[in-house]
């Protein structure tokens, strides 16, 4: 308890005026702002990740199995049969195919997505069913077309035994509804409209289907046979995870070294207050205090200061973080970062890591500083005090 009391009133009771009564406050606080830094960058990091994984889950579904070839998948075919008998499975067909969309003298060309519910990218209650003359646009698709929910636009696309889009039908849908995802690669290229009307469009049969939305409730691994594949939506977009996963290392040793800083600056505010405080270290030494025992008061200074600081930086960013999820003041391009503001998600378990690393390292700093205990002498010190 005594080391314990010493070393608080090291921190919080020295006298005014001189160096070491601004250094642990200053000591503190840049370890605050090196927290804070690290925090922040922890968050952003694991709400990228996190909003991304939660958009492309809901777009692509769990996995989706294709064939080999491209060629239609037959919901009768011998080999899919355990599958659908699998109670584990909730199986969803689509049908996916390229066509040109028009309204008025504005043409683009769009990724169809046949499905009979689609992704819940809107606020409408009754937006996850599709009729057959309906379609849903992407926010920036519709915004290139100047369409809007209500309007009428025309599709025109290759079926299997057209040979030119000359030949082709046209094919006309109201606009029932615009989803936004933030996104650009579907906002821009996706479209959804009823199955059965995708069938028509692109030539397919009764039976016939682009592939199998596949929900697994186990989260197990699905394996089909010969001449199928199945693909989880992480499997698809491999490329941008890894991308993220490279990128995080440098802002986590960027913004680290900030924290670093700071623990620099604790080693050498413990050292300057050793050197202001000598007289009253030789004072506690002569008084039959033994250096390791000096040792501990400083290493549990420099232990508070190091929790203080790490409170303090979890606090600050907490509180940065609950006005950026409430009121969205942190904007991006969605076109490059694939969302419109700055995500955070504050992970618990990541803050306490950075606490107990930032306490342990602000200890190991603090023992380096008193290793010149070992040359003092307590009758050379006392001589000028």
């Amino acid at each position: 308890m005594l080391n314990i009391r010493l070393a608080i009133r090291f921190i919080f009771n020295l006298k005014k005026s001189s160096y070491s009564s601004y250094a642990s406050w200053l000591t503190i606080i840049g370890l605050s702002i090196g927290v804070t830094a690290l925090m922040l960058t922890t968050s952003i990091i694991g709400g990228f990740k996190e909003v991304v994984s939660d958009k492309l889950s809901r777009i692509e579904g769990q996995g989706r199995l294709k064939h080999f070839l491209n060629r239609p998948v037959l919901l009768d075919h011998d080999l899919l049969k355990p599958i659908f008998n699998n109670s584990n499975y909730k199986i969803k067909p689509y049908i996916r195919g390229a066509c040109m969309i028009r309204k008025g003298k504005n043409l683009d060309g769009v990724i169809i997505e046949g499905i009979s519910h689609y992704p819940n990218l809107t606020n409408s209650k009754d937006s996850n069913f599709i009729e057959n003359n309906q379609i849903v646009l992407g926010e920036s698709l519709a915004s290139s077309l100047g369409a809007k929910i209500g309007d009428r636009i025309f599709l025109q696309s290759y079926s299997k035994s057209d040979l030119s889009l000359l030949s082709s039908k046209i094919y006309s849908f109201e606009v029932y509804n615009i989803f936004y995802s933030g996104l650009q690669e579907y906002d821009k290229n996706i479209a959804y409209i009823g199955i059965k009307k995708a069938q028509s469009v692109f030539g397919f049969d009764v039976n016939e289907f682009t592939g199998l939305i596949i929900e697994n409730n186990q989260n197990s691994s699905i394996k089909v046979p010969y001449p199928f594949y199945y693909e989880t939506w992480k499997e698809r977009h491999a490329l941008l995870f890894e991308w993220m996963l490279v990128q995080q290392w440098p802002a986590y040793i960027m913004f680290g070294l900030i924290t670093f800083v700071g623990l620099i600056n604790l080693f050498a505010a413990i050292t300057m207050i050793i050197i202001e405080k000598n007289g009253s270290i030789t004072i506690l030494l002569s008084q039959g205090m033994n250096i390791t025992s000096l040792r501990r008061v400083f290493m549990l200074q420099g232990g508070i200061i190091g929790i203080l600081g790490a409170l303090i930086g979890g606090v600050i960013s907490f509180i940065l973080i609950s006005i950026q999820l409430k009121f969205s003041l942190f904007k991006i391009p969605s076109e490059i970062y694939f969302m419109d503001q700055v995500p955070f998600s504050f992970e618990i378990g990541k803050y306490l890591i950075i606490l107990i690393l930032v306490s342990i390292f602000s200890i190991i700093a603090s023992w380096l500083s008193t290793r010149s205990f070992k040359n003092l002498n307590p009758a050379q010190a006392l001589r000028y005090e």
